[in-house]
């Protein structure tokens, strides 16, 4: 008796270890064939971080893009000829200067000036009519002192009203002139001072 359940112990067991071993076995086939790759099915996309078959988006054509080339240059301005700009403050410019840019007169008086209206009519008696303006002051050809008193005021006079910080006021000039012109020996004194101031050395 005891030697038959031994004998059908010994034979569970030997089923129970087979049916175990054949587990075993079917289990790790069907892990080998499950990381196997699988042929004739197209791959699975992967996305994120991680990398993988990444489909590129089909372009649309639907619509035309309109090509940017940066920001839309600036029309520039137009260039606005036989106006000359007033000079800057603080600008004094010498007989010679003045008398070389008569656009630069117009520009600060308006016109070139009445020679007259400007200095009086006593100046315009002595002068004559052969100097009407600031420019026929600024290239008379007198040699006496009435000349340069002329060509050194009109210079004074202009730089007056473009300069603030210039020696002589507007009305200072004038009055200067007025002054002097009705003697030459005056005249030359006050022609020297203008001089000086017109060419920062007063």
């Amino acid at each position: 008796m005891a030697t038959k359940v031994i004998l059908v112990s010994a034979v569970l067991v030997g089923l129970v270890s087979l049916s175990s071993c054949r587990s075993l076995a079917e289990l790790s086939e069907q892990k080998t064939y499950s990381s196997a790759p699988s042929y004739g099915s197209s791959p699975t996309p992967m996305y994120g971080t991680g990398g993988g078959y990444k489909p590129t988006p089909t372009p649309d054509y639907s619509t035309t893009p309109t090509p940017s080339y940066g920001s839309t240059p600036s029309t520039p301005s137009t260039p606005s000829y036989g106006i000359p700009e007033i000079p800057k403050h603080g600008f004094t410019g010498s007989c010679d200067y003045w008398k070389s840019h008569p656009d630069m007169i117009t520009a600060v008086v308006g016109s070139l000036g009445n020679l007259g209206k400007t200095f009086g009519t006593a100046c315009s008696l002595i002068v004559g009519k052969k100097l009407e303006n600031l420019h026929d002051a600024l290239s008379n050809t007198r040699t006496d002192g009435v000349g340069a008193l002329l060509r050194e005021g009109a210079a004074a006079y202009l730089n007056s009203i473009v300069n603030k910080k210039f020696p002589f006021t507007t009305q200072q000039v004038k009055d200067c002139i007025v002054v002097a012109i009705t003697s030459d020996g005056a005249a030359s004194a006050q022609a020297g001072i203008f001089k000086k101031a017109n060419e920062y050395h007063y």
